[in-house]
């Protein structure tokens, strides 16, 4: 299984990824119609990309009385059935992260939620940073296990 992980070290603010995804899923260039977005902190020079973390267990999903959410059994990404969805908007209000939008389209609404390009994002691509990746979730382990170490390693030489 892959992971979406984010670097918030190396994101620079630029919100290409945000243009990336609008124009993969609308073929227009709006921040606002992306599934990711950069939130940011000036004072703090802090930018973080922030995007559905398709959940193992989805209160998106489980607050859907419709049916219209649901894994994507290959990539692990929440998809939305536009067909089933009676527009409550009880998805939205579920997401922990405020990672569920609506968006309006003439007189129909649609619920926008990262479904992981097909599981080649997008976002991923156009990251010159690389503070964005989706990688197998046993590279992230070994990261966070070599992190883990040099900390121990670190720690040790302190004590010499």
């Amino acid at each position: 299984m892959k992971l979406f992980t984010i670097d918030p070290q190396k994101c620079t603010g630029c919100h290409q990824c945000e243009l990336a995804c609008s124009f993969n899923k609308h073929k227009i260039f709006d921040r606002q119609l992306s599934n990711i977005r950069v939130e940011s902190i000036e004072e703090l020079a802090l930018s973080v990309p922030v995007k559905c973390m398709q959940c193992d267990d989805a209160p998106c999903i489980a607050s859907c009385v419709a049916g219209a959410l649901y894994k994507d059994t290959g990539t692990g990404a929440v998809l939305w059935d536009g067909d089933k969805c009676i527009g409550c908007k009880a998805c939205v209000i579920a997401c922990p992260f405020g990672c569920v939008s609506v968006i309006k389209k003439d007189r129909n609404i649609q619920i926008a939620i990262c479904d992981l390009c097909s599981g080649d994002p997008e976002c991923v691509k156009v990251c010159r940073e690389k503070a964005i990746a989706y990688v197998d979730e046993s590279r992230v382990n070994k990261k966070k296990r070599e992190k883990t170490f040099q900390k121990i390693v670190n720690q040790k030489e302190g004590e010499i």
